[in-house]
């Protein structure tokens, strides 16, 4: 079994341009929505925790 060195290369080469691509172009965008949804989320998480509080205090009242 021969082992090229030029094909070796150019499939190192197609990685390494395919990862900056991909970095450039995706890598970016997925950060972004994930930190959005993150922030939603913890907003939310919030909302329902003054919620229990305000719900929690209604009941001893009563």
């Amino acid at each position: 079994m021969l082992i090229d060195s030029f094909t070796v290369i150019a499939q190192i080469i197609n990685f390494l341009i395919l990862i900056y691509l991909l970095k450039r172009f995706l890598f970016n965008r997925i950060i972004k929505i994930m930190d959005d949804r993150e922030m939603q989320i913890t907003g939310q998480m919030q909302d329902a925790e003054t919620a229990k509080e305000e719900a929690q205090k209604e009941l001893e009242e009563q």
